[in-house]
């Protein structure tokens, strides 16, 4: 006796693999919770079907009709999120979001899709919500009706899981706007500094880790922390959001050469200062005087703690 049945009509070969391969797993779970139960593939056009069958009475069965329809509700999401939702994303980012051009729209697209890629980054356990969400309402299905078409499905029944969707829209663009600003004002940061005049000859900045920085001169005694005079201060304090302003004190100095001492070349934090100051600044991971100064620098109380977050 058919128990389930789950098709979808599918655009490319490729997609028909994936929802071959998707339930295929998924039958092997089944069958070690319940032996009874059979299954099978037909295929007709562009629609795929896959059909699970097994012997009444459920008493004589191994595994919970629940059970079985949860895993069934597993494979039919993994498909969703794995095939289709990539197209679903677009299409409510265009049709709810207004943008100042295609290239401004495929380039915030681009960012949601990156968020989506990036499970454990999101913040307040989107994924995890959007996936159970999304399980919970194919498992309701199910428990309606166990025939269940993946287009009429995602057209009808996926109030809850396109809601979360959506707030995850909502962050990526706001999360975009943001970057925006901030790499705006980076550009911005590094016009000034090409046109200011030098002020110091020298300067260490030495990268304690994380996101901890000490300022040295060229006599390796610390710089004081920065007053925030003039507008650039003042708009670098409000946009860069630097607990300790080591930009606006760097800035405030305006070194003719500044060294980047960190045994981290590759943080954003590290390409951030060398991008601004551009042709004065180098980064050193190895010269004679960086053990002595990061030895140093690791029991030295004039630090400056960076409060914004670089690896968006």
């Amino acid at each position: 006796m058919e128990l389930f049945s789950i098709s979808v009509d599918t655009q490319t070969d490729g997609e028909k693999e994936v929802f071959h391969r998707i339930f295929s797993d998924k039958q092997k779970e089944l069958h070690k919770q319940c032996r009874q139960l059979k299954f099978s593939f037909s295929a007709s056009g562009n629609r795929v079907t896959w059909i699970c069958s097994g012997k009444l009475p459920l008493t004589s069965w191994t595994a919970s009709a629940e059970k079985v329809r949860l895993i069934v509700s597993e494979a039919a999401a993994a498909y969703i999120l794995r095939v289709k939702e990539k197209t679903l994303a677009a299409g409510l980012l265009l049709k709810e979001f207004e943008f100042h051009d295609e290239e401004e729209a495929e380039r915030v697209l681009q960012w949601f899709l990156t968020l989506l890629a990036k499970d454990d980054d999101l913040p307040d356990g989107y994924s995890q919500q959007r996936r159970q969400k999304l399980k919970d309402s194919i498992y309701a299905s199910l428990y309606d009706s166990p025939d269940l078409n993946l287009n009429g499905y995602m057209t009808f029944r996926m109030g809850a899981y396109m809601q979360e969707l959506r707030e995850m829209a909502e962050y990526a663009v706001d999360e975009f706007m943001l970057d925006q600003q901030y790499e705006e004002f980076v550009s911005l940061l590094k016009y000034f500094v090409y046109f200011q005049e030098p002020l110091m000859p020298l300067v260490h900045v030495i990268h304690k880790g994380n996101e901890e920085f000490l300022l040295l001169d060229g006599n390796l005694k610390p710089i004081e922390k920065a007053r925030n005079d003039g507008l650039v201060m003042e708009r670098l304090d409000q946009e860069m959001e630097m607990e300790d302003m080591v930009v606006s004190t760097l800035i405030s100095v305006s070194p003719a050469r500044m060294i980047i001492h960190t045994r981290e070349p590759h943080l954003p934090v590290i390409g951030t200062l060398a991008h601004i100051f551009d042709n004065r600044a180098e980064i050193c991971c190895s010269c004679p005087e960086c053990s002595s100064i990061l030895e140093n620098a690791a029991n030295d109380n004039l630090t400056f703690s960076v409060k914004r977050d670089y690896n968006n």
